[in-house]
C-alpha cells in the first residue's frame, strides 16, 4: 500500500512540476489550474501516506476498534478542505484572468502536449492504484484511485481547452479553468460530507458502547 502511495506521489509531483511551468509560460489558465489541482493531489498523497505509515503502525501495537476508521475519515475531511480550497482559488483566478494563451506556437504545442499527457498518465494511474487498493482491501487506495480517475478527467477538459483555444476561441481555456474549479469543488463537498458522517457515527458508536464496557 505504501508503495503504490508513494508512486502516486512521486507521478503528482513531476505532472505538477511540468504543469504549472507550460501554463504559465503558455499562460494557459486550464493547464495551470490543472497544475494547482495536482499540487493539490500531492498535498492529499501526503495525509494517504502518513495515514497508511501509521495504521501501519498501530498494527504493531495493541489496535482500539474504531481508531482506523477514524483516522482514515479524518485523513479524507482533510483532503476534501483542500481540495474545496483549492477549487475556490482556481475559479477566482479563471474569472479574473484576461490573458490568453500565447502566440508561440511551440509553447501552445507544449502545453496541448503536456495536458494530453497528463490524462494519459493520470488514467494510468488510475488503473494501478485500483489494482493495489483490490488487492490489499485498502480502502483509501480505491479512494485515493477514483481520485486519479477525476484528475484525468479534468486534465481532458483543460486539454480540450488548450485545443479551442488554438483553434481560435481563447474562451474555451478561461472556460477549462472554470470548469475544473467547479468539478474539484463539488468533488471536495461530496468528500466532506461522507467524513463528516463517518465521523458522527464513529462518535456515536463509541458512545453508545461506553455504558455497557462499564
Amino acid at each position: 500500500m505504501l508503495k503504490a502511495a508513494s508512486a502516486s506521489a512521486l507521478l503528482n509531483a513531476f505532472l505538477m512540476a511540468l504543469q504549472i511551468a507550460i501554463g504559465l509560460t503558455a499562460h494557459s489558465d486550464g493547464l495551470l489550474a490543472d497544475g494547482i489541482h495536482t499540487l493539490s493531489d500531492l498535498a492529499a498523497d501526503s495525509v494517504v501516506l502518513i495515514v497508511l505509515y501509521l495504521s501501519t503502525k498501530q498494527l504493531n501495537a495493541t489496535p482500539r476498534e474504531g481508531d482506523g476508521d477514524t483516522s482514515q475519515a479524518v485523513a479524507s475531511l482533510l483532503i476534501a478542505v483542500l481540495l474545496i480550497a483549492t477549487a475556490a482559488e482556481m475559479l477566482w483566478h479563471s474569472i479574473g484572468q484576461t490573458a490568453t494563451l500565447s502566440g508561440n506556437t511551440t509553447m501552445l504545442v507544449s502545453a496541448l502536449a503536456v495536458s494530453g499527457f497528463v490524462t494519459i498518465a493520470k488514467e494510468a494511474l488510475f488503473r494501478y492504484m485500483r489494482a493495489e487498493g483490490r488487492r490489499t482491501g485498502s480502502a483509501i487506495l480505491l479512494a485515493s484511485a477514483w481520485h486519479a480517475r477525476m484528475d484525468a478527467v479534468s486534465a481532458l477538459v483543460a486539454t480540450l481547452g488548450v485545443a479551442g483555444s488554438m483553434a481560435g476561441m481563447p474562451m474555451l481555456d478561461h472556460v477549462a479553468g472554470a470548469a475544473i474549479g467547479l468539478m474539484i469543488m463539488r468533488m471536495g463537498c461530496i468528500s466532506a460530507r461522507s467524513a463528516l458522517t463517518q465521523l458522527s457515527a464513529g462518535a456515536a458508536e463509541k458512545v453508545a458502547a461506553r455504558p455497557a464496557a462499564e
